[in-house]
């Protein structure tokens, strides 16, 4: 690429929101600018901004976003420019990089902009969900979950998820857990219709807090593994958390299914998150992408 045209998305509330995010900021463009790398700038400011700034951006012709801020901006971001020849990079900046995790891209900002300075690529695959009763389709990068976690996410309030990062998501999740009772519903995938009452279908193997549920699952591969639970019993989803933060959870472990597949359906009355975002809920299908990106990575 003889001539790259870069933009930085940025949350200006990204990580804890701390006043030192706007210096920070300007401190890495100074790092890009000092390897021959002239970013402009866009602030977000309210959400679905991240999408239609990278809409704007990827039409203007800009040949790199830069997204900075956790899963839930990048996720928005990818939404704009899906379709477009601009590449994605991230600056992990948010209160979960579950992504970042996943390519093995630095967290600390010299190294960050380093890497993006480097300008190495990988083309990775995406999820695609459809809400079957609007039509609507949304891209993820990670994961959809239907059922416990996205009743967790869907709890979480904001200024918690600030002040302790995905430590909010096991402190809402165990007090959720202790009275949650689990919904059924029905999965279609691998040839197969199932009951469950979660389901995972990763597009990667990170899950979050640096677990991994889906040790099979590769971004740059157009599958999805897909993990099922049956059990209707809380005293087994407290049992599999333990199994969780141990990781051991794979292939073999009892009570869990894995089944490989380029799409799944589900259908009944469960809520829906990709990305560790809150979406609906089901009817919903999931489906790998026709359309890949292409990332910027270590």
């Amino acid at each position: 690429m003889d001539q790259r045209r870069v933009v930085l998305i940025s949350n200006p509330n990204a990580g804890q929101g701390t006043a030192r995010r706007a210096s920070e900021v300007s401190r890495f463009c100074e790092l890009l600018a000092a390897n021959n790398l002239q970013v402009e700038l866009l602030n977000t400011t309210a959400p679905g901004d991240a999408s239609r700034l990278a809409a704007q951006a990827a039409a203007g012709g800009a040949t790199d976003i830069i997204v900075s801020g956790g899963d839930g901006t990048i996720n928005e971001a990818l939404q704009g420019m899906v379709g477009t020849n601009a590449r994605l990079a991230i600056w992990p900046a948010g209160t979960a990089n579950v992504l970042a995790l996943d390519l093995k891209l630095p967290f600390k900002m010299e190294a960050a902009a380093q890497v993006i300075a480097a300008n190495r690529t990988r083309r990775i695959h995406l999820g695609r969900l459809i809400e079957e009763t609007t039509g609507a389709k949304r891209y993820f990068v990670l994961m959809a979950g239907v059922g416990i976690d996205a009743a967790v996410a869907s709890v979480i309030r904001p200024g918690l998820k600030r002040r302790f990062g995905t430590g909010a998501f096991w402190y809402s999740g165990i007090g959720f857990l202790l009275r949650w009772n689990p919904v059924t519903f029905t999965i279609e995938a691998g040839g197969e219709t199932s009951s469950a009452t979660f389901a995972c279908i990763a597009n990667a193997a990170s899950y979050g807090g640096g677990f991994v549920l889906t040790p099979g699952a590769q971004i740059d591969k157009p599958e999805f593994e897909i993990l099922l639970i049956t059990s209707t019993k809380r005293s087994y989803y407290l049992y599999l958390l333990t199994l969780v933060v141990t990781g051991r959870v794979k292939p073999g472990t009892r009570g869990v299914r894995y089944i490989r597949d380029k799409r799944a359906r589900a259908t009944g009355d469960a809520l829906v998150q990709i990305d560790g975002e809150v979406i609906g809920k089901t009817p919903m299908t999931f489906e790998i992408a026709p359309e890949t990106i292409d990332v910027i990575v270590p």
